[in-house]
């Protein structure tokens, strides 16, 4: 009976709204992912967020299809910062910013955008609410207000209320190329004592950015973004000194630096742009990369290459439908090897092609990596054992409450939830395994 009782205290806890719970798309991945936010029992205040992958249709399943990806991500929200867990000790927090009546909402980090997402049915462009997509006059008259000094940036607009293509900041010096929204174009800023950017309208296709008058696919910038973004989210502390301190840090630093070894290769042409030390790593910074028909199809970023990337590999990995060459091996990789990795047209027995050895990843493994292999090793002593069903790194009354949640779901979990969770290796996840967490827990 003391079990009974310990899962309907868990069961009572329940019943509790967020104005995050649906569907939404996420800007830049539109075509290729989306998040569900489930308020579930017997979370309160709280839930999971899914993963969907678009399928061979064009069109996202729901929660029970076939194209969830990874194990969901336990949320909770208090006030209007939602934190969320993405396993292995990577906690995200951001602060919701909603507009356009609920339908947008900005996660902002540190002051920082880090994401937008819009809500399933929104027409995220079309429908352009005057709260989040105003106008360029829209915009000016608000900073014009918002302004309690000199030295404010003021946005430049046509007489129709469009953005300039241009625009500048006087106070700063700097200038830098938008889109038809506002938003600053990546790598256009530069100080105006070295001239002025080349804001031309773009000669891309759609879905395509253009950068240093190349094209390249804005789903692949997308997802090295996401690396190093993880990476600095990680705040992982690496073991520096005074004599290589400009090169530690996660990411490593040092490929922002006007004099960095790195280098993009695109269609068979070499470049090593002048990399705009802004303080921050960016995409094409990364690394060594290889582009084809603005396809991302090699990124090399093993131990010789010291990118010191961190955090986890993005479950979205299996949009870079072009990769062949994937080398992160050495650096500081956490968590569980998504899934989404297997989708890849690549050679995983081929370490000149696909290497993920020697980072701090956690079993199990995907089906698709060959952990038996006499150089494989991770330095896993922070990994969770069976039963630490939330990979805090502790089995407590958390992992019952995930457990419990995913029986009263009924919902399909993939093979990793599925190890962690089946504590009695039945393979069954049901009262049974809650019980046997719950007497780890009390012994």
């Amino acid at each position: 009976m003391k079990y009974v009782a310990v899962i309907m205290f868990f069961l009572s806890s329940i019943n509790a709204q967020s104005l995050i719970e649906g569907r939404w798309h996420l800007v830049g991945f539109e075509d290729a992912i989306m998040y569900q936010f489930v308020d579930t029992e017997p979370y309160a205040d709280a839930g999971l967020r899914y993963s969907i992958y678009v399928d061979e249709n064009g069109e996202f399943d729901d929660l029970d299809g076939d194209n969830i990806g990874g194990t969901p991500h336990p949320y909770s929200i208090v006030g209007d910062v939602i934190t969320i867990d993405t396993h292995f000790g990577n906690i995200l927090s951001y602060q919701m910013n909603y507009t356009c009546d609920g339908q947008v909402v900005e996660l902002i980090n540190q002051g920082v955008t880090h994401s937008t997402l819009f809500r399933e049915g929104y027409n995220y462009v079309d429908d352009n609410c005057i709260d989040y997509l105003e106008d360029c006059c829209e915009a000016e008259y608000l900073a014009n207000n918002e302004c309690d000094g000199v030295g404010c940036y003021i946005p430049q607009c046509t007489e129709d209320c469009a953005w300039e293509p241009m625009q500048c900041w006087g106070s700063t010096g700097y200038c830098w190329c938008v889109d038809d929204y506002g938003t600053e174009i990546e790598g256009t800023s530069i100080p105006s004592w070295q001239g002025l950017p080349d804001c031309a309208t773009s000669s891309c296709d759609s879905g395509y950015a253009e950068i240093n008058d190349l094209c390249f696919y804005e789903q692949d910038i997308q997802f090295l973004q996401q690396m190093i973004d993880n990476s600095y989210e990680s705040n992982i502390e690496l073991p520096c000194n005074e004599y290589d301190s400009q090169y530690c840090g996660s990411p490593n630093p040092y490929m922002d630096s006007s004099d960095s070894w790195m280098w993009v290769a695109v269609d068979g042409n070499t470049y090593q742009w002048t990399p705009n030390e802004n303080g921050v790593v960016d995409p094409l910074e990364l690394g060594i990369q290889e582009w084809e028909n603005g396809r991302l199809t090699s990124l090399m970023c093993g131990a010789y290459i010291y990118c010191e990337l961190s955090g986890p590999i993005p479950y979205e990995i299996n949009t870079l439908t072009e990769l062949k060459t994937f080398r992160v091996e050495g650096n500081y990789f956490s968590g569980i090897i998504p899934e989404t990795i297997c989708d890849l047209d690549i050679d995983y027995d081929n370490m000149l092609e696909f290497d993920v050895r020697y980072n701090q990843l956690c079993e199990p493994y995907p089906y698709c990596i060959d952990n038996n292999d006499d150089f494989w090793g991770q330095y896993d002593e922070g990994c969770s054992e069976i039963g630490d069903v939330n990979y805090d790194g502790t089995i407590n009354v958390l992992d019952v409450i995930s457990i419990t949640s995913m029986i009263l779901s009924n919902d399909t979990l993939d093979y990793q939830a599925m190890l962690m969770s089946d504590v009695n290796y039945d393979g069954l996840i049901d009262v049974l395994d809650i019980i046997l967490v719950i007497e780890i827990i009390l012994n």
